[in-house]
């Protein structure tokens, strides 16, 4: 199986700014792991789209980051995992 394409749409590369923003008034170096992290995730969904679960919107699996309180939401396409939102956990219920 080829490896998917990674795309971020508009919403979630705000999502992904904002939470830069907010913990990195704090700390610089932890919002550059998050980021990482996020990234890290998104870029394993391109090999393994199905690792996500099923989630409550009808075509949209999520990823539970396991090192941090967020949620990678997103829709596996033909040749493209598109991000569609990236929310903390008590955001997502």
């Amino acid at each position: 199986m080829q490896k998917k394409r990674l795309d971020w749409s508009k919403r979630s590369q705000r999502h992904v700014e904002s939470i830069y923003d907010y913990i990195a008034g704090d700390n610089t170096r932890a919002a550059q792991a998050v980021m990482n992290e996020l990234r890290t995730a998104a870029r394993g969904l391109c090999g393994f789209p199905l690792m996500g679960h099923i989630g409550r919107r009808e075509g949209v699996r999520e990823l539970v980051l396991k090192k941090y309180p967020y949620t990678l939401f997103y829709r596996v396409k033909s040749n493209s995992i598109v991000i569609v939102a990236v929310l903390r956990d008590s955001q997502n219920r």
